[in-house]
């Protein structure tokens, strides 16, 4: 047995491609909505708070940056005062010595206390101190350069050289770092403080240079061009700081170079500039050293208080900083907030008149719909008055207001239709039942008339014709019996006597077309009640219908029984193709009464007939597949349906012959006729004797016929 193929649902994707998916549900898109905009805002807080971050983080080191950097400023100014003091000691001039040996305990002093400085925690990871520490290793050669000045086998340039170079690797570790860059200001005043370092550092090279020059009384023309050197770089430095520096700033230089050791020094200077050739330089080295250390000293003085602005200002900045990122983090946070009081709003206001919405469906299509058109069917499709649909949403004015009306309107459409629909299938009920039983009654006449003419017809060749036209009307019988089991309606089929399974069986296998393909096999004895009898034969014989129309032309198909608990058990097996898993549910969906016959090809009828009938009797069926091939239909008889042996049916038939029992299997019995007595027997007309033998020798005929037809197929079939 086989059902063709189901085509694909309407409305599946052609192709095996899956396009991406935006999110279905409106809470999922509200969230998207609000998310992508709170997510942007978050990202650009989140950058705001990252640029205030790093200001913070600026400004912080370059606050602690300066303290380094003024440390540092401390071990530089010794080491410059050393310097040039130990270039007069070179040049000649042993007056120095005491000067030299006081320098050097404040040089060693100055150097402890920024070693210290960088191994604090504050200062350890500052920008800079890696760059300190590598130029503070340049020192290490310190102590071996002072014992070679001190006995003289050094040179003034080569001590000058080893202290320059010395202070330029801490200058150059001092102001290398970048920090300060997020505020013009911070930045100018460390460019101010780099400027005025790098022109103090010139002044103190030129100090060096020329101590060393009026110790030995006169230049050599290496240390005058040094000398030259020197000067341009310290005006040039000093022009630079009068550019970034603040007036504060510039005036307190101004108030520093106007002094009496800044003029004392310009003169001494213009007279060194004069002993340019090797010329004797008449001038005091003490004086000069004391007159621009004093100068020095000057500067000094304006550097501290340049490196305290900048400290005082990064300090500033840094608190600014941290009230700007705390504002900004309460500003994000106050808005992030807005936001989700805002999306929780959003979602209130949406979501709870959609739920209202979605119950008020839920009421229509579960509760009043049903209720409505339950009342329609009942009034025989005449449309109740009270049917109206309200909603809490009506007294809206926005789109779920708009929605509620719809709803009211689909409601109200979908009563109206369904009124319509019952009255349309009522009347095409009664016309399909009123059509049914014309042609019940046709076909009972013309059954009639086919036994009477068998009755008189003594030819074996007309009586098979009339057999065969018999048969055909038979089926004809059945299919109208089926239009009326479709439209609800029973058959005028009715019997009060129980009916053994076996002819049941046969009574099915004879409304069929190629009955002689139907095989019998195994069939357990039982009984079944007289009043379903027909409707289990027809049953039956839909399915085997359907087992032949499925099956190969020369195959043939088995029907067996067996009583089992109660029940009695049918199958109908047959050896086709067989059908597919969905087939068989689709099937066995139309067995169980499930679709309708209204929407289904034409050739599932036979299915909604067998879903009918087994709805009607109480009876399981359901299509399974075969153990080798095709498929097998399996028909549960309820205990409700089978009758016991005591409902026996009665001796004698209509036609007055004895009635054979379920067991006697066809052998006659003598105690049998003593149902007929002599009074019944004497009131048999000679007419009714020679219908009742033509009746007798027709029906032994085709069962001798038959009987060897299903003893062929025994023999060759059963085991």
């Amino acid at each position: 047995m086989t059902v063709p193929p189901a085509s694909p649902p309407a409305g599946a994707p052609a192709g095996g491609g899956r396009r991406p998916r935006w999110p279905r549900t409106i809470r999922a898109r509200l969230t998207v909505v609000l998310a992508v905009p709170t997510v942007l805002m978050i990202c650009l807080a989140g950058a705001g708070a990252a640029a205030q971050l790093r200001a913070r983080a600026d400004v912080y080191a370059a606050a602690r940056h300066v303290d380094l950097l003024l440390s540092a400023q401390d071990l530089v100014h010794s080491l410059q005062r050393e310097r040039g003091l130990t270039a007069g000691l070179v040049g000649g001039e042993k007056r120095f010595q005491t000067d030299l040996a006081v320098q050097r305990r404040v040089t060693d002093k100055a150097w402890t206390s920024l070693d210290a400085l960088l191994s604090t925690p504050a200062v350890r990871g500052a920008p800079g101190a890696a760059g300190m520490r590598a130029a503070l290793g340049r020192l290490a050669a310190l102590t071996a350069t002072r014992a070679a000045a001190d006995t003289g086998s050094a040179t003034g340039q080569e001590c000058f050289g080893y202290f320059t170079a010395a202070i330029g690797a801490i200058i150059d570790a001092s102001f290398s770092v970048d920090v300060g860059r997020s505020d013009p200001a911070l930045l100018r005043g460390l460019q101010s403080l780099e400027a005025l370092s790098r022109a103090k550092e010139a002044t103190g090279q030129e100090r060096a240079t020329v101590t060393g020059a009026f110790a030995a009384g006169s230049f050599s023309t290496e240390e005058y061009v040094r000398f030259l050197e020197t000067r341009a770089a310290k005006l040039a430095a000093f022009d630079r700081f009068q550019r970034l520096a603040t007036q504060k700033e510039i005036a307190a230089l101004s108030r520093v170079q106007q002094d009496v050791p800044a003029t004392t020094t310009a003169t001494m200077e213009l007279k060194a500039i004069a002993g340019s050739r090797g010329q004797q330089l008449h001038l005091s080295s003490r004086s000069w050293y004391a007159a621009i250390t004093a100068y020095i000293d000057g500067l000094r003085g304006v550097q501290r208080a340049v490196g305290d602005d900048v400290r005082a200002l990064a300090a500033g900045l840094t608190d600014r900083a941290t009230h700007r990122l705390a504002a900004f983090g309460v500003l994000v946070t106050a808005l992030l907030a807005g936001a989700v009081v805002l999306g929780v709003a959003t979602f209130r206001s949406i979501l709870r008149p959609l739920r209202q919405l979605i119950g008020d469906a839920n009421e229509v299509a579960e509760r009043r719909l049903p209720e409505a058109v339950a009342r329609v069917q009942a009034d025989d499709g005449a449309e109740p008055a009270q049917l109206a649909f309200d909603s809490p949403l009506d007294s809206r004015d926005d789109e779920f207001a708009e929605v509620a009306g719809a709803l009211r309107n689909v409601h109200a459409t979908a009563v109206r239709l369904a009124a319509e629909q019952t009255q349309l299938r009522r009347n095409t009920a009664e016309s399909l039942a009123h059509l049914g039983h014309r042609n019940q009654t046709l076909l009972r006449r013309q059954l009639g008339f086919i036994s009477a003419l068998e009755r008189e017809e003594s030819d074996p060749d007309a009586l098979a014709c009339l057999f065969e036209l018999d048969h055909l009307a038979t089926r004809m019988r059945r299919n109208a019996e089926s239009l009326l089991v479709l439209v609800g309606e029973h058959g005028p089929r009715r019997s009060s006597e129980p009916v053994a399974v076996g002819d049941v069986l046969r009574s099915a296998v004879a409304e069929v077309e190629d009955y002689r393909r139907v095989m019998l096999c195994r069939i357990d004895d039982a009984l079944v009640r007289g009043a379903v009898v027909a409707e289990v034969a027809h049953l039956v014989a839909e399915l085997v219908e359907n087992a032949l129309a499925f099956s190969p032309p020369g195959a043939q198909v088995e029907i067996q029984g067996r009583a089992d608990a109660g029940e009695y058990h049918v199958a109908v097996i047959d050896q086709g193709v067989g059908m597919s898993a969905d087939e068989l549910t689709t099937a066995n969906a139309r067995l169980r009464g499930e679709r309708s016959f209204l929407v289904a090809p034409t050739r599932y009828l036979g299915h909604y007939v067998v879903g009918r009938l087994a709805e009607r009797l109480g009876v399981r069926v359901w299509l399974h597949e075969s153990p080798l091939s095709g498929v097998t239909a399996r028909v549960v008889l309820p205990e409700g349906l089978l009758a016991a042996d005591q409902d026996a049916a009665p001796a004698t038939t209509a036609n007055g012959l004895v009635r054979r029992r379920p067991r006697a299997r066809g052998r006659r019995r003598a105690e049998e006729f003593a149902h007929c007595g002599p009074a019944e027997q004497a009131a048999r007309s000679p007419e009714r004797v020679r219908t009742m033998l033509n009746t007798f020798r027709a029906g032994v005929r085709e069962g001798e016929r038959q009987a060897a037809r299903e003893r062929e197929q025994e023999d060759s079939a059963c085991p």
